[in-house]
């Protein structure tokens, strides 16, 4: 029963560029090319922090989706 309640710490753009470490234009370049996992709620752009976590753990392991981003 404890692993179906999940911690949800979401974020805004903002919050989410501050984490990374990356601008807000960079933020949502990489959203919006479905690279950044988030969820589109309305007019807003949500992340959840677990997700951006598992996503720059994917970027150290050498996935396609890291020499995309170096890429672009």
């Amino acid at each position: 029963m404890a692993e179906e309640k999940k911690c949800m710490d979401l974020m805004s753009v903002e919050e989410a560029a501050v984490y990374l470490k990356f601008s807000k234009t960079y933020v949502y370049r990489l959203a919006r090319a479905n690279i950044l996992p988030h969820v589109n709620y309305g007019r807003h752009i949500i992340f959840r922090k677990e997700d951006l976590y598992e996503w720059i753990g994917s970027m150290v392991t050498g996935s396609n989706t890291a020499s995309f981003v170096v890429n672009k």
